[in-house]
Order: structure tokens, then sequence, then C-alpha cells
């Protein structure tokens, strides 16, 4: 990093700093990043008291970014290796093969992010160190254990269930994309404890390679994934640690500098300077609106400046110069008049359609034909209509429920239809040709019972439309009736 980027990058920090101070609030440029998910392939070795030879391993880890250079790291790894000595004078051989299982939390830190020449960096270089819990198991044969101030050979099987580890690392990166990234990383561990010395076995006895503990190296190759898309529906960065530290610093900046640069300018002399007038070359004088352009108050397309009514009521046409044409107002002789004429061009529609008129139904007791006196009303009604249309006739229809035979059944219908007859000429001196007499029995009920029912035993009426008076059907004497007293009105 040059000395002036660094000048630059404390200026600009010692500045955000100072803003903060005066008004209490700062504005953070570090941008939400994603997470990075890890494959961990390696060959560790032990080294200790006996030879070591290379094993193999494997591991898994989740790294999240604190800022643009120390990162958290959190991993689990499974190691096998193994160690052996040659045959030496009368000594045996001695072997050990050991597995490790454990995990590990790994404070990282990325040295060469605090240069700011690039978007993103192509290579990181990585140093880290952190603690770990472990187990291991070493079977060994021929290794070197104590005995009290003696030294004798065994073997057999070492077993620490669990144990802590302190990790020193180094590593490099490389940025394949916004996705994926490799690296190569040395980590060296050492187990703290009774076992610090046990990972090959041979505990130390006349210090041939170590003094008191031995080393697990663990060279290997990571492949690495960015992990999350967005947040808040905004498209999260790469992990910081590859990211430039300045990126959306100078992004604000660059914005800054694309805006155009201030220009006073108003060539009308409207009050609204040429760079957000849209309307340049306004008349002299004019009103116009906060975009420069000639106003016009109340909306009738004539600018104010030649309108010599601004503000014409809505609603009415107006005249090349705004003014609105609005009509005199009307006087009472000139409603008199409207009304006058309307009046002598009115007549009185006829009446058409008249077959499809409703006219209300009459109801009888059980068995009977006798008119009801809660009839009365619904006759006189039919009989008003009959005499304010003297051309309509009308057919009068008997029905009845389904009790009884159907041959008494029509003869009970017929009465009914002739007992609304005569009501209708004895008291209201309807002329009985106006009348058609019909019967239709028990065949046409309106409610489909079985049974006594009040609605299906009735008398209907409609406008006649070239219908035929039926006569009596044959059959006996079917229902009870009673006769009606005459009316003074009628010429009884």
């Amino acid at each position: 990093m040059t000395v002036k980027n660094l000048v630059l990058a404390v200026a600009f920090i010692a500045t955000g700093f100072s803003l903060a101070a005066q008004d209490g609030t700062y504005r953070s440029y570090t941008p939400a990043d994603q997470w990075e998910l890890g494959i961990d392939l390696g060959s560790p070795y032990i080294l200790g008291d006996i030879d070591q030879n290379f094993g193999f391993g494997g591991g898994l880890h989740l790294r999240k970014a604190f800022d643009h250079v120390f990162s958290l790291r959190f991993g689990g790894q499974y190691l096998q290796t193994s160690n052996e000595d040659e045959t030496v004078g009368n000594n045996p051989t001695a072997s050990s093969e050991t597995t490790v299982v454990g995990g590990y939390a790994h404070l990282v830190m990325t040295v060469n992010n605090l240069r700011f020449n690039k978007p993103y960096r192509k290579w990181n270089v990585n140093v880290f160190t952190g603690l770990g819990v472990n187990s291991f198991t070493t079977d060994y044969t021929n290794v070197t254990q104590r005995a009290g101030s003696d030294r004798n050979f065994a073997s057999g099987t070492y077993e620490n269930e669990v144990a802590a580890n302190l990790d020193l690392g180094a590593g490099l990166a490389y940025r394949i994309g916004p996705k994926v990234n490799i690296g190569l990383e040395y980590t060296v561990s050492t187990i703290l404890g009774p076992g610090g010395d046990m990972l090959d076995a041979d505990e130390n006895v006349s210090s041939s390679v170590t003094t008191f503990r031995d080393f697990l190296h663990y060279p290997h190759l990571s492949i690495n994934f960015n992990l999350g898309g967005s947040k808040n529906g905004v498209k999260r960065s790469e992990p910081l640690y590859w990211a430039n530290p300045m990126t959306a610093t100078a992004e604000a900046i660059a914005a800054l500098e694309a805006r155009p640069v201030y220009d006073p300018t108003d060539t009308d002399g409207d009050g609204i300077i040429d760079m957000i007038d849209q309307e340049k070359e306004s008349p002299a004088g004019a009103r116009v609106d906060t975009k420069g352009v000639a106003a016009d108050s109340d909306g009738d397309k004539v600018m104010d400046y030649k309108d010599k009514e601004p503000y014409s009521p809505p609603g009415y046409s107006v005249d090349a110069m705004g003014v609105a044409q609005v009509p005199k107002a009307i006087t009472e002789a000139d409603v008199n008049r409207i009304v006058d004429a309307k009046l002598a061009a009115f007549k009185v529609p006829e009446p058409k359609g008249i077959s499809n008129w409703f006219l209300p139904m009459v109801n009888f007791d059980n068995n009977s034909y006798a008119v009801k006196y809660g009839e009365y009303e619904t006759l006189y009604q039919i009989a008003q209509v009959m005499k304010q249309n003297a051309s309509v006739k009308l057919v009068v229809t008997g029905h009845t429920d389904n009790t009884g035979s159907e041959g008494y059944n029509n003869v009970l219908s017929y009465n009914r239809a002739n007992a609304a007859i005569e009501f209708l000429t004895s008291q209201h001196g309807i002329s009985r040709d106006r009348l058609v007499l019909n019967y239709a029995g028990e065949g046409t009920s309106l409610i489909p019972v079985k049974g006594s029912n009040r609605s299906n035993r009735r008398v209907e009426f409609k406008v006649a439309a070239g219908e035929t008076e039926q006569a009596r059907p044959e059959g006996p004497k079917a229902g009870t009736g009673g006769s009606f007293k005459g009316n003074k009105d009628a010429g009884y």
C-alpha cells in the first residue's frame, strides 16, 4: 500500500468520525456480506518422538467476517496418520497409528486487505490462531513408555477422550470468482494437558526429538463457497475479507462527482433555473409552476398570462380569452312557460299488454264454494278493474286440492268459479257476458302436496284471450254454498 493511499484512508476515516461527533449520527459503509462454507482435504503428520509418515484427513468449516480484516471460522475435522522408527541396534522397530477427531474455532486475519486499489482481492494472505477440542486414539507397537525412572518398550492402545488443543497457522487463498475460491493452509496443533506428548504414544524419556510434547502438522487444500443471496432486498457482498473496504465510499463519491454542476442561469427570468426548467422560454411576466411551465390555474387551457378570468367557474366552456360562457339565470316566467308547453304536449299513454295483468285470487274452505267474507275485498278490487276497463273480459277458473275423487273435484271447482261470477254480477253489477267460466279440478295444484291445502282451493282471474266458457261437468252435487243479498247500487 502506498503512503498516499494510507494518508487518504486515514484522512477519510478521521473526517467521518468528526462528522459523527457533530450530529450524533454516522452512516455505515460496511455492506451485509456472505458466509463461507469450506471443504478441507490434506495430509497430516505428527512431529514427535517417532519419525513421521504422511496420512490423510478432511473436514468442513464455516467462516464469517467481522470486518474487512478479521473473521471467525468454525470447523470440524477427521485426521489419520502414522509414525515409524526403523530398527536400530538391539532396539525393535517402533510404530504408531493415530486417529484424531475434533472441532475448532479460529480467529483469522487477512493481512493484505488493507490495500484499496481494487474492488476485490485476487489473492488473500491469512494468518490464524484458535482453540479446539478433540479426542485421539493411538495404536502403538514397541514404543518407549516410562515406568518410574526406567525405560521400557511397550505395545497397546492409548486413548485420550477429551483434549484441548492450540492451533496456529497461515494460508494463501485465490479468488476464482464471486462464489468460489481455493486456498492452501498449514496448521500446527499441540495438545494441551497430560496427553501433549502422546500423539505418537512414545512418552519422551531421553529427549530424542521433542522435549515435552508432540505437534500435529496439517497441510491442506480448501475449496470454499460463498453462501447467501440478499438481505432486505439488497444483494449481499462477497465475504468482506475479499472486498475493498473503500468500495462503498468510492461509489458514493463517484455518485456525487457524477451529479451535474450547479448552474443558476435562468434564461426566461421566471424564477426557475434552466437546469430544472421544462419551459426555458416562458413569456415575460407569465406566472409559472414549479417546473417553469406557464400556469393555467383554472385548467381551461388558456394560460394565466392571457386569461382574462384565471379562475373561471368549472363546468363551462370558455372563449379565446378564457372567460366562462355562463348562461343567464332562468326566471319564474321561463319555468312556467316550459311547464305549460310540456303539459300541452303530454298525452296519457294507453295501457298496453293487459293480457299480462296480475289479478289476485280468492280462496275457499275445504269442500266449500261459499265466498268467505275475507275475500269480499279481493272481489271488490277485481270489479273496480273491470269497471275502469270496460272492454276487458276475464276468464274465471276454479281449482281444488286433491282430496276427493277427480269427478267430484271437477264439479266442485266449477261451483267455485260460478260462485265468484255470481258475486261479481250480483254485488258489483258486472255484466255476465264479460266473465268466462272455466274449471280445472285438482290437476293444476300450486302447492305440490297431497291432501287438504288452502292455496290449491282457489279461483283465478286472468284477461281473456279468446277462451270459451265450459259447461258444468257431469257428476253429483259437490260442496256447500250460500246465497248473496242484492246490492241496491247494482239495481237488485
